[in-house]
């Protein structure tokens, strides 16, 4: 290898060319020549040395039995994949240390980083439950008393000023506008300010209306009141005539008079409730101002970002694959517009279509499929597509209109994919899965994913590896692959 690299150096010979014409050749000092086979092992050998010297600067000293990667990847994940990088760990001081380090090191060997296309990103757990948020409480109060009945009310697209139901207009802007609205936490637990005091009437009726300006709340009884304001205005404090102004617990944050916290107040189921409710939203207001943490490249602010494209797979900052699923789909329709001309002028065979869609549509649709976390919803919408485009290549097992009633018959799914060559969508993602599956599971990342659990709080939701995939057979057909090399070696 070294006498390789000699050899490139001493006889490689640069010409430059400009306008059709040629300069002198001369000497080169530095860089590769693009598209020449022995500029990715240079440029890997570089940046491996880099890679491995900011591993070992970053991690410093780890425990003797502690592999030296999984070390690592215990403090943050690297990948590398020729010029682009992606690094991420849990610890923001740490994350932009090891980025300064890393800039330094591309920067000795004469690659700068480039400011404009490193961008940051913040992942969250997605939206904690806390409290009833503002949007419900605003339900209630406004008269609609089912979520069912909020969904259906009217309003209208900010672009494109279209009218909606309030639940279809996240899907519209996400399909029609590419915009995705992250929901993480109520904003007005994030304002940092000192605790006010409010002083509470009895009206003439014997409740008690909340003296917060502009809160409908009421209560009938004083502890009802206090209760209110655990839930809607948790920073501030209410006083009651005669009661005066309780202190709060420290463990569950409830207004509490003296005598209980001296008591009992501590064994209570209520107060042992609130604690954990208590910790709940502690980390939904942790995981909400996370989203104010920025990185810098060069002294020089990096843009913050919900969605990033890494190696053409849309990541997202909550971890849902949506953008990712959406995105394979519109690229597929464009290049089944495209291809559908060919098939339909050449006037092919419903397998030899079959053929053409799993090479050029089907390779674009499940690009990066084998990392999707997949809910019945989205299974849905890729099968449906998948059918659609089999049904425009059959022949026989076409839908056919009666031309008296007007109704449409559709023959079975199977028929159809019978006749194109095809199987559900579902078995090709699972043939993918099963793939990853055999090169992931003894890898350590592997095993600190199935030691952590859910976030309290956190919308129920699948696990890639609690899918329809088989991990007992990926493991065997890992270690069957381990054996066969140290046969073969």
């Amino acid at each position: 290898m070294i006498r390789l690299l000699i050899y490139f150096w001493e006889n490689a010979e640069l010409v430059c060319r400009a306008q059709g014409r040629y300069g002198a050749p001369f000497k080169a000092h530095r860089g590769v020549t693009q598209g020449g086979p022995l500029s990715p092992k240079i440029f890997n050998i570089m940046v491996d040395a880099i890679v491995r010297e900011w591993l070992r600067l970053a991690t410093g000293e780890v425990e003797p039995t502690m592999p030296q990667i999984q070390a690592a990847i215990h403090l943050f994940l690297a990948l590398f994949y020729a010029d682009d990088g992606y690094i991420a760990s849990t610890d923001k001081e740490q994350l932009q240390e090891s980025m300064d380090i890393l800039i330094e090191l591309f920067e000795r060997v004469g690659l700068r980083t480039n400011t404009k296309k490193t961008l940051g990103m913040t992942c969250t757990p997605g939206r904690i439950r806390v409290s009833l948020s503002d949007e419900s409480y605003t339900r209630l109060r406004a008269g609609f008393q089912t979520q069912k009945e909020w969904d259906r009310r009217r309003v209208k697209c900010d672009h494109c000023e279209k009218e909606f139901s309030a639940a279809s207009l996240t899907t519209h802007l996400e399909t029609q506008h590419e915009i995705f609205r992250s929901k993480v936490i109520n904003k007005d637990l994030l304002v940092d300010r000192e605790p006010e005091t409010y002083q509470a009437t009895q009206s003439a009726d014997g409740n008690w209306y909340c003296p917060v300006p502009e809160c409908e709340g009421q209560a009938v009884t004083p502890w009802n009141l206090r209760k209110h304001f655990y839930d809607r205005h948790p920073i501030d404090f209410v006083g009651v005539p005669g009661q005066g102004v309780y202190p709060r617990c420290d463990r569950c944050g409830m207004q509490t008079a003296g005598s209980a916290l001296a008591g009992g107040h501590y064994n209570t189921q209520q107060c042992r409730e609130r604690t954990v409710k208590e910790a709940q939203r502690s980390a939904a207001i942790d995981s909400a101002k996370s989203l104010d943490v920025v990185f810098t490249a060069y002294d020089e602010e990096l843009v913050r970002v919900e969605v990033f494209k890494y190696l053409g797979r849309l990541l997202a900052m909550d971890d849902t694959d949506t953008q990712a699923i959406r995105g394979n789909l519109k690229k597929s329709r464009k290049v089944w517009k495209m291809l559908s001309r060919l098939l339909r002028g050449e006037n092919m065979e419903p397998r030899v279509c079959g053929m053409f869609y799993k090479a050029v549509v089907q390779a674009v649709l499940l690009f990066g499929s084998e990392t999707w976390v997949l809910t019945e919803s989205a299974m849905r919408c890729l099968e449906g597509f998948h059918l659609r485009l089999a049904y425009r290549m059959a022949r026989v097992n076409k839908p056919k209109k009666d031309p008296l009633s007007g109704s449409w018959t559709y023959p079975s799914s199977e028929k159809v994919l019978e006749e194109v060559g095809l199987h559900t969508i579902r078995e090709y993602i699972e043939v993918r899965r099963q793939t990853i599956a055999a090169y992931i599971v003894h890898r350590p990342i592997f095993q600190l994913c199935l030691d952590e659990s859910r976030r309290r709080g956190t919308s129920p939701r699948l696990w890639w590896w609690e899918q329809t995939m088989d991990l007992d057979l990926a493991r065997e057909v890992s270690l069957a692959s381990v054996v066969v090399d140290e046969d073969e070696e």
